[in-house]
């Protein structure tokens, strides 16, 4: 029998699937998934069997596909053996194979594959592979094109990263996952005698049990030269790793830094505030930490605060006068975005955020959860002129009641919100349904109130 040129041709679809194998659903399944231009194909979460996979290897009109998504799949070894000897890859750009059961075997296919010469994007996180299956992918020789790569809870260890670092793939690479990869203290001295890898942009250090005396390390070296994005959230880095970071040059390019959960006092905010190096911060994000007011101060006090747009300080202890310090900084006039949940910042906090002349460019506000905000200061915030660019208000897990979201509903000033979050801010049926019917809020798409 011929095999389908083309998806359209649907008997010939059907038939070669019913030839090919024993799932009698998979053509049906595929002609669903696939999108209209026929260049993506969605599997997520649809189980297939070895036979599934090496079926789909036969069918010609897969190597039309630009990006491929086989997350959740119940993918291992046996079924990417026949995808990776095929040329049903020779056109994707973006190959997605996370939360499956691939292992350093799977790897080792996978590296042999000859049609991966486009590839741009790989995604292999949430897999069993180990140290072996990083060091048979960085020797993989068909993937000149990869600029992304995921490994994101996979047990790589130090080795893996280094096999990884010291490889053409590595260098090549601009953007790396290895959040909960057992990086560790270890993995970063072994990043730190690789060649400078020059073309990271991107790096996610999440979850990996990296301490101060790692960081200082790595902030000795060179070895990212033009990164502008570093992720290190659930780390212990503590206040001596940032103050390695702050002093270190390697960093003077980053415009993200995000370190959720790391023990940071007053003290980093204050080494951050004064860094030399790091200046050019587009997105500053320590949620869950311990800067408190006076950390908050001397970053608000800080020209290294100028380029922000978006500032997470959330879970830090802030109180009212956190608050009250940011809404009077000048050199916070260019944030969009802030996030202050679970802060305490009370009425008196809100209050001032509302007064502010300088945050009259803010978005988005994040005000959620345990900051006590009552009816009081949710009228500051419906009235204040100042806040009048915002489209997205969060206020979430307060104490607003329904006086609080009257004064919302009825707020001219917030016109042109288009989200809003009041949940579990002790609303009766009256606040919610001053809140449903406001003509006020006449560009409100989201209203979340349960």
């Amino acid at each position: 029998m011929n095999e389908a040129k083309d998806i359209d041709d649907s008997l010939d679809f059907l038939r070669f699937f019913e030839k090919n194998t024993e799932n009698p659903d998979l053509a049906t399944l595929i002609q669903e998934k696939l999108s209209a231009d026929r260049k993506s194909l969605n599997l997520l979460g649809c189980r297939l069997d070895e036979k599934d996979f090496k079926a789909f290897a036969g069918f010609s009109p897969i190597k039309s596909l630009s990006s491929l998504n086989l997350d959740q799949t119940g993918l291992n070894s046996g079924g990417l053996q026949p995808l990776s000897a095929c040329d049903c890859f020779c056109n994707l750009e973006n190959l997605s194979l996370a939360n499956n059961n691939l292992d350093d075997e799977a790897l080792f296919f996978l590296s042999k594959c000859r049609s991966l010469n486009r590839l741009k994007i790989l995604n292999l996180s949430s897999n069993e592979i180990g140290s072996l299956g990083a060091k048979v992918l960085s020797l993989a020789v068909d993937m000149g094109s990869l600029e992304q790569l995921n490994f994101s809870y996979n047990r790589l260890e130090p080795l893996g990263i280094k096999s990884l670092a010291d490889s053409k793939l590595g260098r090549q690479l601009t953007d790396i996952n290895f959040r909960d990869t057992g990086v560790g203290d270890e993995g970063l001295r072994f990043l730190t005698q690789s060649p400078p890898l020059e073309n990271i942009v991107r790096i996610d250090l999440s979850d990996n049990g990296l301490t101060g005396e790692g960081m200082e390390v790595l902030a000795r070296s060179r070895v990212f030269p033009n990164l502008k994005v570093l992720i290190l959230n659930n780390n212990q880095l503590g206040d001596d790793g940032v103050y390695a970071m702050a002093e270190s040059p390697m960093f003077e390019k980053l415009e993200t830094l995000v370190m959720h959960n790391n023990g940071l006092t007053t003290d980093s905010a204050i080494s951050l505030a004064e860094s030399k190096t790091i200046t050019r911060l587009r997105t500053l994000d320590l949620n869950n930490n311990d800067l408190r007011a006076e950390g908050v101060k001397a970053l608000a006090a800080s020209t290294n605060m100028k380029g922000i747009e978006t500032l997470d300080l959330g879970e830090n202890k802030i109180g009212p006068e956190g608050a009250k310090a940011l809404a009077q900084s000048s050199h916070c006039a260019g944030l969009k975005t802030l996030r202050l949940n679970n802060n305490n910042i009370s009425d008196l906090g809100a209050s001032a955020l509302a007064r502010s002349t300088t945050l009259t460019q803010l978005e988005s506000l994040h005000l959620e959860n345990e900051n006590w905000i009552h009816a009081q200061g949710t009228k500051a915030i419906a009235e204040s002129k100042n806040l009048s660019s915002l489209r997205r208000l969060v206020l979430a897990l307060n104490a607003i009641g329904d006086e609080g979201a009257i004064y919302l509903a009825n707020s001219h000033q917030l016109s042109g919100l288009h989200f809003l979050n009041v949940a579990g801010s002790k609303l009766s049926p009256k606040g919610e349904e001053a809140l449903q019917k406001s003509t006020a809020l006449a560009n409100l798409q989201v209203l979340e109130i349960v």
